[in-house]
């Protein structure tokens, strides 16, 4: 049942976004919010490795206990991600980007946009990446298996560590552009990328939480333990504080270069029909977090850290939300609780942890992270 479940889950969400897609006469808002998912769901499970490499860099002994699952999260959605992005790419360029379509007048359109370009791009800087976190893995894999790890293995992986958080910056940051700053004609931000990446560590690692919670199973109440609980909380009252940082300083620079035509998609989220939501955003990726994070009881509960998680993960989809869908409606329509949207959002889960668990019976040796308990 736990596993048939979730396949009958995600063939709803494949359904009904083709069912609504052949049906209507204005496809691109669907296209949008396979868009929304596509980006959410790489950005947290890519962050899984990354979280590891940071553990790793960092010499943290309580991230081991994550560490493992995080890297199995990157790798086992792989495939799913790749087909999504061929899907959008294949079917979805003509209503997602302006670009595509050469007969609508937008000005001057840079070479740096383009099909091919926007293939390939990602193409290599995700598959470098995808490569990256393999070899870290393997690495780690051959350094478990040793007793007693050379020199020479332990300093590999400490150099592939730092490799795949390069290419995570790099993938992430095409991702950022093509699916945030290049669906809007000739708007530009140099902190976009960085506010993007803030958005995914916070997210990744507060997906991974909870994600270790459903696949790492032990004996005790609160198998996390309540150093690794304080711990976590700490990242996460870090993360969620460099995220805000980020945010904020996306209108502090156009606020003093003093750029007002670029205003309007960064204020076009917060106005009209998006309010509610962005409200809604900022309550549960910043507010409630911050507030709920200040208590050691909230950091010593395993069920309260687990609220919290979802809270920032529910968040930054409504951050992806107002990222991409205020350039394809105003609202008009109810795109935020349709039926397609909600089948796209629980597909989209439905797929990562089919993905995991598929992981699991494919490679046996990983249900080792099961029981590191201690």
């Amino acid at each position: 049942m736990t596993f048939w479940v979730p396949i009958v889950i995600l063939l709803n969400g494949i359904i009904s976004f083709v069912y609504s897609v052949k049906a209507t006469q204005e496809p691109a808002t669907l296209w949008a919010m396979l868009a929304v998912n596509f980006v959410f769901y790489l950005g947290i499970t890519q962050t899984g490795i990354v979280f590891s490499a940071m553990m790793r860099l960092s010499r943290s002994e309580w991230g081991r206990y994550f560490s493992r699952l995080g890297e199995i999260l990157t790798l086992s959605f792989m495939p799913v991600a790749a087909i999504i992005f061929f899907i959008i790419y294949l079917f979805g360029t003509d209503h997602l980007f302006y670009w595509a379509n050469p007969g609508q007048s937008h000005g001057h359109i840079s070479p740096w946009v383009g099909r091919s370009l926007f293939f390939w791009k990602n193409i290599i800087a995700n598959a470098l990446f995808y490569i990256a976190s393999y070899l870290y893995f393997s690495c780690g894999s051959r350094e478990e298996k040793e007793p007693h790890p050379s020199g020479d293995l332990t300093k590999r992986r400490n150099i592939l560590a730092g490799v795949v958080c390069f290419f995570y910056i790099i993938a992430n940051t095409f991702i950022a552009w093509d699916f945030g700053m290049m669906i809007i004609p000739h708007w530009e931000s140099s902190i976009f990328p960085p506010y993007y990446w803030c958005g995914n560590m916070l997210g990744g690692t507060a997906f991974l939480f909870v994600a270790s919670v459903a696949f790492i199973s032990g004996p005790r109440k609160e198998p996390v333990g309540r150093e690794r609980l304080n711990s976590m909380g700490k990242v996460f009252i870090g993360f969620v504080l460099l995220w805000v940082y980020m945010f904020w300083s996306q209108h502090i620079v156009l606020w003093y270069s003093n750029l007002p035509h670029l205003f309007e998609p960064v204020f076009r989220q917060m106005k009209g029909n998006y309010t509610p939501a962005f409200v809604l955003m900022m309550l549960l990726i910043f507010i409630l977090p911050f507030c709920a994070l200040l208590f050691r009881r909230v950091k010593f509960s395993a069920r309260a850290m687990a609220a919290v998680s979802i809270s920032i993960c529910a968040g930054l989809w409504i951050n992806r939300y107002l990222m991409i869908i205020p350039v394809f409606t105003d609202m008009g329509v109810p795109v935020f609780t349709s039926w397609t949207n909600i089948s796209l959002i629980l597909g989209g889960l439905s797929a990562v942890l089919l993905s995991v668990a598929v992981f699991f019976r494919l490679f046996p040796q990983a249900e080792a992270i099961r029981e590191e308990i201690d």
